[in-house]
């Protein structure tokens, strides 16, 4: 058998998750986890953890794609394609149904029970010879008819000698499940990522590195393959966010754009409103002809949170990967609507658009000079502009 540390990739933090894939694949039962967490948790790597632990196993492995999202069934097709051969195990009803499903026929509502029976049935005939296990990453980025036909077989699996590993933002995603939640990791468990890596920053450094990634390891390997030899030293600034051109920017872009386009401008203007005030959040949507209702897609994401206090966001880079990747006239746009709803008048008009990328250095000058001259406490205003 196995020992971790044959298989051992520095997965800082990541010690319960492990733990709970060895406990998974060692046994002679089936059964599913979930991994779920913000993009840039980690989530890719724990199922290529248990892919090398796997060994004597056959593996399948599948992940949702933004760009097959509408297309019914695709990521279940993608997944079972290297194995449908064994559909010959199956009995008729249940292999005429799963061929035409994955031919794209589709599936009648009163149907999809069957063809998960038939999808658990192909399973266990694979794992006939040899145990399975089966990897789906990114599940809710995906077809929805796919994602709900894996969910109910993995919830069928005990007496077979099959595991199912799933990831996905949200833990609703899949009921029933046993998930794990991927916490940010912390200061030290940064430090040694970056050790592990082969960088031997100063502690300064490190901590910096470790507040600016939120303790995403993403963000972390993005930011540290940006740095100049002078920023590793510490003899130059750090960057202020992750590389737009990142993978942690990246995961950020493709679940942006697989929402519907009133739910993607609602998410960057929450991610702007810094104050997290609902009222100003409203007043703005309703000036784009939006309301906050447009914000539940993102939700069932996972992406944010709304409640009686307003919008939260699950990491604290969420909001700051919001923006930087938001193309630039949806960004001016949202800083605009932001601007006009703004308490204040001229002030809050000027320090929105201070905040925004280009806007005319004249123009600012202009508007902030209206503000302080216009205002009845000078000193509130200066207050506001420290």
């Amino acid at each position: 058998m196995l020992s971790a540390s044959t298989v051992h990739i520095a997965l800082r933090g990541r010690d319960d998750e492990c733990d709970a894939i060895r406990r998974l694949l060692d046994r002679d039962s089936g059964g599913a986890l979930l991994f779920h967490g913000p993009p840039g948790a980690g989530r890719g790597a724990l199922l290529a953890y248990a892919r090398r632990w796997a060994t004597g196993r056959t593996v399948l492995t599948g992940a949702g794609l933004a760009d097959e999202s509408t297309l019914p069934y695709a990521g279940l097709h993608r997944l079972l394609d290297p194995v449908l051969d064994a559909d010959t195990a199956l009995p008729v009803r249940q292999r005429r149904l799963l061929r035409r499903v994955l031919g794209g026929d589709g599936c009648p509502a009163d149907q999809r029970l069957a063809l998960a029976a038939a999808v658990r049935s192909l399973l266990a005939a694979v794992a006939a010879d040899r145990p399975l296990l089966c990897t789906v990453d990114d599940l809710d980025i995906g077809d929805r008819q796919s994602a709900w036909t894996l969910a109910v077989v993995a919830r069928r699996l005990r007496r077979l000698p099959v595991a199912v590993l799933l990831t996905a933002t949200a833990p609703a995603t899949v009921d029933g499940v046993p998930a794990h939640r991927l916490r940010p990791l912390d200061a030290d468990e940064c430090h040694a990522m970056l050790t592990d890596r082969g960088h031997r920053p100063s502690a300064p450094v490190a901590a910096a590195l470790a507040t600016l990634s939120g303790g995403s390891p993403a963000a972390l390997a993005d930011l540290a393959g940006s740095l100049t030899p002078a920023q590793w030293r510490g003899e130059a600034p750090l960057p202020g966010t992750p590389p737009v051109d990142g993978a942690l920017a990246a995961a950020y872009r493709a679940r942006l754009d697989r929402l519907p386009a009133p739910t993607r401008r609602m998410v960057l203007l929450a991610a702007l409103d810094d104050a997290a005030d609902p009222g100003t959040l409203v007043r703005a949507a309703w000036s784009a002809g939006l309301t906050v209702e447009a914000l539940a897609p993102a939700e069932a994401a996972g992406l944010l949170r709304t409640g009686p206090g307003g919008v939260t966001f699950p990491h604290p880079l969420a909001r700051t990967m919001i923006t930087a990747v938001a193309p630039l006239a949806d960004l001016r746009a949202a800083h605009l609507l932001l601007a006009g709803t703004l308490a204040g008048g001229p002030l809050g008009r000027a320090l929105r658009h201070a905040t925004a990328p280009d806007c005319p250095a004249d123009v600012l000058a202009a508007e902030l000079t209206a503000a302080v001259d216009g205002a009845s406490d000078r000193a509130a205003v200066a207050a506001a502009l420290r």
